[in-house]
């Protein structure tokens, strides 16, 4: 009696590991088929953001101040280049010596080639979705407050951008040769409210600073938030 009932219950875990092997495989595929519907919906909101971007690009150049145009375009094309990461990385953090080389190379073509320079990154900083977004538009804000204030009107300059690792710590800074600011009289426009908010979102600091020739923008936040 008990080998029979040793047998039933050996045949009935062999039935059950069975179904679970059959609803893991199911599961699977439903997540498969789930990550290609997002990365599909992905895909179409990069291309309506690219092509809003254009549109907009292009109609910077039938204006006599296009930098308002170019900033707008600017600021979506931040947001084009994040998705490119995810594209790349698939669901990993985003490699922070990547994306900036892409918006660096964004900048140059939204702005014409009127403001040459390089921006670099340690190649194994990787920061999630969220803080990687806050950087790049810290970056976009800090380029475009040059381009108000530091490069008037047709004026030509150059912008140099560097995220690091310093310990624990990771320090971005973005600076300029053009015509300066006192550090005591920052102003508080938009685009330097959003540059503080966005350090308060990644638990750090922004630091202004007046250099011989120019301003630097530093950025000061924890590589890993607890």
């Amino acid at each position: 009696m008990s080998e029979v009932a040793g047998a039933t219950s050996a045949a009935e875990d062999t039935n059950k590991i069975a179904r679970l092997e059959v609803e893991l495989a199911e599961a699977r595929a439903e997540l498969r088929a789930e990550k290609d519907r997002f990365r599909e919906l992905r895909h179409r909101v990069r291309n309506d953001l690219q092509a809003l971007a254009t549109l907009i690009s292009a109609q910077s150049r039938r204006l006599e101040k296009p930098e308002g145009c170019s900033n707008c375009a600017m600021r979506l094309r931040s947001a084009i280049e994040l998705h490119n990461a995810l594209d790349d990385e698939d669901d990993a953090d985003i490699c922070m010596s990547s994306y900036l080389s892409a918006l660096s190379e964004a900048r140059r073509k939204a702005f014409d080639d009127r403001i040459a320079g390089e921006t670099i990154a340690d190649e194994d900083i990787f920061l999630d979705y969220r803080r990687a977004q806050c950087v790049g538009l810290f970056y976009v804000e800090a380029v475009t407050n040059a381009m108000k204030h530091a490069f008037r009107g047709a004026m030509r300059g150059e912008v140099h951008a560097r995220l690091r690792r310093i310990g624990d710590r990771l320090v971005f800074t973005i600076a300029d040769n053009g015509c300066g600011f006192d550090p005591a009289n920052v102003p508080k426009g938009a685009g330097l409210q959003l540059m503080r908010g966005l350090a308060r979102q990644l638990k750090g600091e922004v630091i202004f600073e007046r250099l011989p020739r120019g301003a630097l923008v530093r950025l000061d936040f924890p590589e890993h938030v607890g």
